[in-house]
């Protein structure tokens, strides 16, 4: 029996057959098998086929769930993971019953679908474009999570060339090699994941334009992901079962690339593009669907920062700024509001959005950011590797307006109001206006207090000469400047 399985240019059904291929690459049975950069093809007796693949279901259903004990009862249950699209019947004894046969009789359904697949027909299926008999069974969402019972919501949505593609309903145009792929897809333990309980979960799926690089870079980054942890599957540490608690979508996949860069070393394959599918918890699984292309300039930012500082991104900088509540009655922290700015912080740099990045910093109604020292100097460290050193600035020119930012901090402190004009300023003009009012406050201050804070009023003219010679990067020197002045004003307003 030989099957071809040719390249969908579909994120969910490309990366169900690199998984197809890896789980019968790792089997310890032998089988003649090909993978080229746009199909798999496998040659095998039908009868050995179907042992073959029974055993290998059978093998990584772990895959699917978690072992959880009841801490009172000492009760020991399996627990579907929560972004599963799989149907689960009543447990029996704590076991997981799917509805799906194909996980229940694994030796009769197989053997069903290949029979079907021996057999040509009139359809075409919609998802590969072959012929076929008969459906093992309609398109759903455990074999294909973009199609619901929802007509609106339906339909089956391919990538190629940059662009979506949605077609209408076709349910029952649905081959069984199809459903063979989808359905084992959710063996892939490579699949990153990370679940908001009751809310719900973030998967990432890499996608390339060819089968190998897929497989290659699933197999170096599979050291990084622990497969049986319920609400994320990062490692803190690669040689730990510990998980990573991120608070969003853009801090997981930051936090990925932390790991990837710190801890693969000799890794040849390095993947920009991701599918981000967003699954919910409730009854309608309304599948939201975001790809992410990163550039090769951010993924070298993290690169570089990584062997500058022998430190992470996520993990030693944005993990580590919190905001602060003003007088306090109970906890110090606003966690709600630190996950926020530290999610926001997360995409703004993946993005490569800087001028979000500098107003996350910002002090807000009823409190601050704040980091500590250590942080502080990764931020700047951050600063010039993602920014300066792209606009051509000398490090040196940082201190002007790290300066500048003290000034800003210093005559913001009985109005902050200052600090946020500066922030909304949109030309060079209005920029430069901001500075001069700022001059003319200093005027009022007394100057033994300025000399005791350590400011330096000549800076402001450093500053002005730095705009004329970077005139087209002013945004980029005034998002600067709201950085040092944001974090200035915190550490003056702790004295």
């Amino acid at each position: 029996m030989e099957i071809t399985i040719p390249q969908y240019n579909d994120i969910w059904m490309d990366n169900a057959v690199e998984n197809f291929y890896r789980l019968m690459e790792d089997s310890d049975e032998e089988i003649d098998m090909n993978l080229e950069k746009t199909e798999l093809t496998i040659n095998a007796g039908k009868n050995e086929l179907k042992h073959y693949l029974s055993d290998i279901i059978q093998n990584n259903r772990n895959n699917l769930i978690v072992i959880d004990k009841n801490k009172k009862t000492g009760e020991i249950k399996e627990i579907k993971k929560d972004f599963v699209l799989i149907q689960e019947g009543k447990k029996i004894d704590g076991i997981v019953a799917f509805k799906e046969n194909i996980y229940t009789d694994s030796d009769k359904s197989v053997q069903e679908i290949l029979d079907l697949m021996e057999k040509d027909g009139k359809k075409t299926c919609v998802l590969c474009g072959k012929t076929f008999s008969k459906p093992y069974k309609k398109m759903q969402q455990a074999t294909y999570p973009f199609v619901t019972k929802i007509k609106s919501l339906s339909g089956i949505r391919t990538y190629k060339d940059g662009n979506f593609y949605a077609f209408k309903e076709y349910h029952d145009n649905f081959c069984p090699t199809c459903y063979l792929i989808g359905i084992m897809e959710w063996l892939d333990d490579r699949i990153i994941y990370r679940t908001f309980p009751g809310d719900k979960t973030f998967l990432f799926l890499p996608y390339f334009d060819n089968f190998e690089n897929l497989v290659e870079f699933k197999e170096e980054y599979e050291p990084l992901l622990n497969k049986s942890e319920r609400y994320s599957n990062i490692r803190v540490n690669i040689n730990e079962d510990k998980t990573e608690g991120t608070p969003g979508k853009f801090s997981t996949l930051l936090c990925f690339y932390d790991k990837f860069f710190f801890d693969i070393e000799d890794a040849n394959i390095i993947g920009n593009d991701w599918a981000i599918l967003e699954v919910p918890f409730g009854s309608v699984k309304n599948i939201k669907l975001r790809i992410l292309n990163l550039t090769d300039s951010t993924l070298g930012v993290i690169k570089e920062f990584i062997a500058d500082n022998e430190s992470r991104i996520y993990t030693e900088l944005i993990k580590e700024i919190y905001f602060f509540i003003d007088n306090p009655k109970g906890a110090p922290v606003d966690w709600d509001l630190t996950r926020k700015i530290q999610e926001k912080l997360s995409e703004s740099f993946l993005t490569d959005n800087f001028r979000s990045f500098a107003r996350m910093l910002l002090p807000r109604k009823g409190g601050r950011v704040s980091y500590s020292k250590e942080t502080r100097e990764y931020l700047e460290n951050l600063i010039y590797i993602w920014r300066l050193k792209q606009m051509g600035i000398p490090k040196e020119a940082l201190n002007s307006i790290k300066e500048v930012g003290k000034i800003v901090a210093k005559v913001s402190e009985n109005n902050v109001s200052l600090l946020y004009k500066l922030d909304k300023t949109r030309t060079p003009e209005d920029f430069l206006g901001v500075l001069r009012e700022i001059s003319r406050k200093l005027v009022g201050l007394d100057f033994k207090d300025l000399k005791k804070s350590g400011i330096q009023v000549t800076t402001l003219d450093e500053i002005i000469l730095l705009l004329k010679d970077h005139e087209k990067e002013w945004k980029e020197i005034r998002d600067l400047l709201i950085i040092y002045s944001s974090m200035y004003y915190t550490m003056g307003s702790r004295r």
